[in-house]
């Protein structure tokens, strides 16, 4: 820059970010948007509110969602934002715009002439082209992948189901032997007592068949 006394003075300048989102941030709804940078205490949180030569060591960023510029503008902003919003883009040819903007704004009607050499070139018609071949190569690839992913997705579906019929298989087998073992126990105890209630019946019947001879012997002592 120069200074007043007309000569040239250097000093160093900040880096200013400028983002152009092709994609929409879910919970900004501003087209335009700027992230400033504060001083803050991280021991208190505290914001200081002061500047430093620090200030040229980080920057400030700008974030342009093309998708939420607005139709109406608010302010000089809005209007030379316009030019690259999609509601512009022409149908046949995503490379052109049909602008109708404010075109009589000294800063759009720059950009938009630009903007119309650009499209004129073929050296940049060549770039533009090899970018959308990039790209369908990129969306192919992509989808390819998410057919991939997709067909794993069913695979891995596929385990899981067998995996929870085969538990329940099993689960359910568990259940029957559990029930198998309880009524081969539950008939185990049924003989144990049977057994005892015979063994009880044949002592009877041999004290009682040993009442019978002693009161025979004594009706016939000779």
């Amino acid at each position: 820059m120069i200074g007043n006394d007309g000569k040239a003075v250097f000093r160093t300048l900040p880096i200013i970010t400028i983002y152009f989102l092709g994609f929409l941030l879910n919970n900004v709804p501003s087209g335009v948007i700027k992230v400033k940078r504060e001083y803050v205490d991280a021991v208190t949180e505290e914001i200081l509110g002061v500047k430093d030569f620090v200030e040229l060591l980080t920057h400030d960023s700008y974030m342009i969602q093309v998708g939420r510029l607005p139709i109406e503008s608010r302010g000089k902003l809005d209007r030379v934002m316009q030019i690259f919003s999609p509601m512009y883009q022409d149908k046949a040819d995503k490379h052109q715009v049909d602008f109708q903007g404010d075109i009589h704004d000294p800063l759009v009607w720059k950009m938009v002439e630009r903007l119309g050499r650009a499209i004129a070139s073929d050296e940049y018609r060549d770039k533009m082209d090899v970018e959308d071949e990039i790209d369908r190569i990129f969306e192919r690839e992509l989808g390819k992948k998410d057919i991939v992913i997709a067909q794993k997705d069913k695979l891995l579906d596929k385990s899981e189901k067998r995996y929870e019929r085969t538990k329940k298989q099993v689960e359910n087998a568990n259940k029957r032997t559990e029930l198998q073992k309880r009524r081969v126990e539950a008939e185990k105890k049924r003989v144990e007592a049977e057994k005892k209630r015979s063994a009880v019946e044949i002592q009877k019947n041999i004290a009682l068949q040993m009442e019978i001879e002693s009161l025979k012997r004594q009706l016939n002592p000779g």
